[in-house]
C-alpha cells in the first residue's frame, strides 16, 4: 500500500478543491454568490443567518472555509482507512480508490445529514437545497477518489523506478560489483589461478604458472626434495653440536677437574 501521509494529503487537497468548486459553480448556476455555501457552513458560529452572507468576509467565509477544510481532510482520513479495509477485505486495486473515495462520501453524507446536529451540518441545504446538498457531497467523493488514485500511482511510479535501477545496477555478493581495473583483476583472481600468495600453500607439489607473466620453472622432483630436506636437518645438527654441545662438554670437564 502506498504512504498513509501522501494518501492522507493528497485525498484531502482533492475533496477541497472539488467541492469549492463544484458548490461555487452550482451557486453560480442558481443565480447566488460564489461564497455563499462556504459563508453557510459558518452557521456553527454564526446561527442560520450566515446563509444570507452573500459577499466575502473574514467573520464567515474565512471561519466557514476553515471548517471545511478540516471536515475535508477528516474524511479523508476516513477514506485512507476504507482503502485499507478494501483492499484487505475484497484484495481488490483497480477499483479500490474510486470505492473507498465514494463510499466515504455516503458515509459522510449520513452523519452529517442523519446523526449529528442540525447546528453541526455543513449548511449546504441553507442556501443551495438538497440539490446542492448532493452535488456537494459527489463533489466530496470525486475528490477523495482522485486524491487516493493519484496517491496509488505515484507510490507504482516510485517503486517501478526502485526496481529497474535495481535490475540495472551491478550487484555482487555482498554489495555492488567493483570496477573492472587492473587493481580489481589483481586482487581478485579468476578459478583455478593460483596467486603469488597462494603459490607458497602447494600441496600437490606443482606451481602453477605466475599470473605475472614470469615462468618459475619446471616443479621440483621429490626426490631432490628430499636430498635438500636432509642436507638441511644435516646442517641443523651440526650447527647445535658446535654452539651447544661442545660448550656443554667444556663445562662439564671443567666442573669435574676442579677441586
Amino acid at each position: 500500500m502506498e504512504r498513509p501521509g501522501r494518501a492522507f494529503f493528497t485525498a484531502g487537497t482533492g475533496a477541497v478543491v472539488l467541492t469549492v468548486l463544484g458548490l461555487g459553480l452550482f451557486s453560480a448556476a442558481e443565480g447566488l454568490s460564489w461564497w455563499m455555501p462556504l459563508n453557510a457552513t459558518s452557521h456553527a458560529f454564526h446561527g442560520p443567518e450566515a446563509a444570507e452572507v452573500a459577499e466575502a468576509d473574514w467573520a464567515h467565509t474565512g471561519s466557514g472555509t476553515l471548517l471545511h477544510v478540516l471536515s475535508c481532510f477528516f474524511w479523508a482520513g476516513v477514506a485512507v482507512l476504507l482503502l485499507y479495509l478494501v483492499r484487505r477485505w475484497l484484495h481488490s486495486s483497480g477499483t479500490a480508490s474510486w470505492t473507498a473515495g465514494l463510499g466515504t462520501a455516503v458515509i459522510a453524507g449520513i452523519v452529517d445529514y442523519g446523526l449529528i446536529p442540525a447546528r453541526l451540518t455543513p449548511g449546504w441545504e441553507l442556501v443551495l437545497g438538497w440539490q446542492g446538498v448532493l452535488a456537494g457531497l459527489g463533489a466530496l467523493g470525486v475528490g477523495l477518489a482522485l486524491g487516493l488514485h493519484a496517491a496509488s500511482g505515484a507510490h507504482r511510479q516510485s517503486r517501478s523506478s526502485r526496481q529497474a535501477r535495481s535490475a540495472t545496477r551491478p550487484t555482487g555478493e555482498f554489495g555492488p560489483k567493483p570496477a573492472d581495473t587492473a587493481l580489481e583483476r589483481r586482487r581478485h583472481r579468476p578459478d583455478g589461478v593460483i596467486d603469488q600468495r597462494m603459490q607458497r600453500i602447494d600441496p600437490a607439489g606443482k606451481v602453477s604458472k605466475d599470473p605475472d607473466g614470469t615462468d618459475p620453472g619446471p616443479p621440483i622432483p621429490p626426490q631432490r626434495s628430499r636430498t635438500i630436506i636432509e642436507k638441511d636437518m644435516q646442517s641443523v645438527r651440526v650447527t647445535a653440536k658446535l654452539f651447544v654441545l661442545l660448550p656443554l662438554r667444556e663445562f662439564s670437564c671443567a666442573g669435574m677437574g676442579s677441586p
